[in-house]
């Protein structure tokens, strides 16, 4: 298997800092401690979330698309099923019932994804961004690697939480280059953890494929940062973006690691976005915002923004509903 590709460094996109046993953003350590986390827990201000949605019938998606469009269907939280040239390619895939340690321990979705593993066509290529347990489920990685052992990207450390032996580990800045394609991961705002003495012990960060129908980001988890103008100036407006734009509130504790929807909006524009899917609502409920205030304020920061520019194009499908793109060149 080709290993990641350690060309140099472009400026603002990496390497990550790191001290020998813990990494930290670009912008410096950790906003948050413990005590702030337990701040947190005691003046919440938490939104009524329904228990359970009724789930939603999506028309199960091809086995292949290769007609010269990049077709992309929200499953569910961040989890995105990309098709293009003949290849499939499933984001941080998470299709469990309990984002937790234990399925009894956790927090439960309250939409079913829009596709039961049996209706997914083989997987080629996994983005994995880090490794929190609404991203990085070990219980759908393990079927998906059961059936289709596909080859799954992710940050340095990360791999031992994945059951596969088929993981390239990447830095900020490191690109590996398969099925036709460069995958590049690069910076996001955010931590990583899945218990409590392992904070920032392997990294986070979202990707940049650099593929022959144009340049897909996905942006994994991230409050906003410089990050965005980086990728920008780097390699150049992008065709597709995957921007998350729930669990932000309360701001003071949540805009290091989660942007709202009116920081969305930016980084699509200043990533000069054909089209932007907005990923990691509805699904899961993480933190205080409603389950429909983050589509609702997206829809009413595309109402006030500038009619002109790229990264207008932001959409808010149903779970299910394909997005497709049509080829704008590398």
């Amino acid at each position: 298997m080709p290993e990641a590709m350690h060309a140099p460094v472009p400026a603002g996109l990496g390497p990550a800092p790191f001290d020998g046993r813990r990494f930290s953003n670009l912008s410096g350590p950790d906003a948050h401690g413990f005590a702030s986390v337990l701040k947190w827990m005691l003046t919440r201000r938490r939104a009524r979330w329904p228990k359970r949605l009724e789930p939603i019938q999506a028309a199960p998606p091809p086995d292949r698309v290769d007609d010269g469009t990049i077709r992309a269907a929200l499953i569910g939280h961040a989890t995105v099923l990309l098709q293009l040239a003949g290849l499939n390619i499933l984001t941080d895939p998470m299709l469990s019932r309990t984002a937790g340690p234990l399925p009894w321990l956790g927090v439960k979705r309250v939409r079913d994804p829009a596709f039961a593993l049996a209706d997914l066509p083989p997987i080629d290529l996994v983005l994995l961004s880090h490794n929190h347990y609404d991203h990085l489920d070990r219980s759908t990685l393990a079927a998906l690697v059961g059936r289709d052992d596909p080859l799954i990207l992710t940050g340095l450390r990360t791999g031992r939480s994945v059951p596969s032996g088929r993981v390239v580990e990447l830095d900020w800045g490191q690109s590996h280059q398969e099925f036709g394609l460069r995958a590049t991961f690069v910076p996001a705002e955010h931590f990583s953890a899945r218990g409590p003495f392992d904070r920032n012990a392997a990294l986070w960060g979202g990707f940049v494929l650099e593929t022959a129908l144009g340049r897909i980001y996905f942006a994994g988890d991230s409050g906003d940062g410089a990050h965005f103008a980086a990728i920008r100036r780097h390699f150049g407006p992008m065709t597709l973006s995957l921007i998350p734009i729930g669990a932000y509130e309360p701001r003071w504790f949540m805009s290091p690691v989660h942007m709202d929807p009116a920081e969305a909006l930016a980084a699509s524009l200043t990533l000069e976005s054909q089209v932007s899917l907005a990923i990691h609502h509805g699904t899961f409920p993480l933190a205080d915002d409603a389950i429909d205030a983050p589509p609702r304020l997206l829809a009413e920061a595309l109402a006030s923004a500038a009619p002109a520019g790229r990264g207008l194009d932001f959409r808010t499908p149903a779970l299910g509903q394909p997005v497709i793109v049509a080829a704008s060149g590398a």
